[in-house]
C-alpha cells in the first residue's frame, strides 16, 4: 500500500468527482449496466452529485476520500456510509446524532426504473431483516479504475470500521462477490444474498448475486 495514500472527510466540492468515481467503478458491473443503460452520461452524473450534495448536510451521512499526497488535491477513492437508527438506540454518544430523513432520490431519464425498482424491491426487505437496532450502514465505496488494487478501498474500511467502533455500532454492506472477501477478511460475515437474473431483463446477462454482508459491535481495540 503506497505510504502516499490518505483518508479525509470530503468537502462539497468533492462530490461530482466522486459521482464521477463511484461510475468508473460499476461500469463493468452487469447489474449497473442494464439500470443505466445509456452509460456515464451527463445527466446521471449530475443525478448522482446531486443526491449527494442534498445529503451532504445529513449529520447520519458521511462522506469519506482518499487522495494521494504524492498528487495533491486528486481523489483517487471514496466512500459513503449512514448510521441507520432502526430499533432503541443503545448509547448516549449515538444519540447526539439527530435523525435526519434521507431524501428521496432523485428521477433520472437515465435509468431503467423497473429494473432498479424490481432490484431494491427483492434487496430492501432482507436488509430491514438484519437491522436490528443502530447500525452503520456502508452505502459505496468506490475506487477510481486507474488507482485499483493500490490499497485505497482498504483505507477506507478501515475508516468505517474505526467510526463502528468509536460508537460500538455493527456494520452492513451488500457486495458483489468480486470483493466480498475484502470483508470477510475484516470480520464480515454473509448474512444472507440475492440473486436476480438478469437474463429475463436482457438476453446474454446471467444471474446477478450480491451478498449481504454483516459485522457485529465491537469497541475500539476490542476483537472477537
Amino acid at each position: 500500500m503506497p505510504r502516499s495514500l490518505r483518508v479525509h472527510p470530503c468537502d462539497p466540492e468533492d462530490l461530482r468527482t466522486c459521482s464521477s468515481i463511484q461510475w468508473q467503478a460499476s461500469a463493468t458491473n452487469p447489474l449497473w449496466q442494464l439500470i443505466f443503460p445509456r452509460g456515464g452520461t451527463r445527466a446521471l452524473l449530475d443525478n448522482i452529485a446531486h443526491h449527494m450534495q442534498r445529503e451532504f448536510g445529513d449529520t447520519t451521512v458521511h462522506f469519506y476520500k482518499v487522495v494521494d499526497t504524492l498528487d495533491p488535491g486528486k481523489i483517487i477513492a471514496y466512500a459513503k456510509w449512514t448510521v441507520v437508527k432502526n430499533g432503541p438506540v443503545p448509547t448516549r454518544q449515538i444519540q447526539d446524532i439527530p435523525a435526519t430523513p434521507n431524501p428521496p432520490r432523485v428521477p433520472c431519464e437515465d435509468t431503467n426504473e423497473a429494473l432498479f425498482n424490481a432490484f431494491t424491491g427483492q434487496a430492501t426487505p432482507i436488509r430491514e431483516a438484519h437491522l436490528n437496532g443502530p447500525t452503520v450502514v456502508l452505502d459505496n465505496l468506490s475506487v477510481d479504475s486507474a488507482h485499483q488494487r493500490q490499497g485505497a478501498g482498504k483505507l477506507l474500511l478501515e475508516a468505517l470500521i474505526n467510526f463502528a467502533d468509536e460508537y460500538g455500532l455493527p456494520c452492513y454492506v451488500e457486495s458483489t462477490s468480486a470483493i466480498r472477501d475484502m470483508y470477510i477478511h475484516r470480520g464480515f460475515r454473509e448474512v444472507d444474498n440475492l440473486e436476480i437474473d438478469l437474463g429475463s431483463w436482457k438476453p446474454g446477462y446471467g444471474v446477478y448475486k450480491t451478498a449481504m454482508l454483516y459485522r457485529d459491535a465491537q469497541r475500539r481495540g476490542e476483537e472477537k
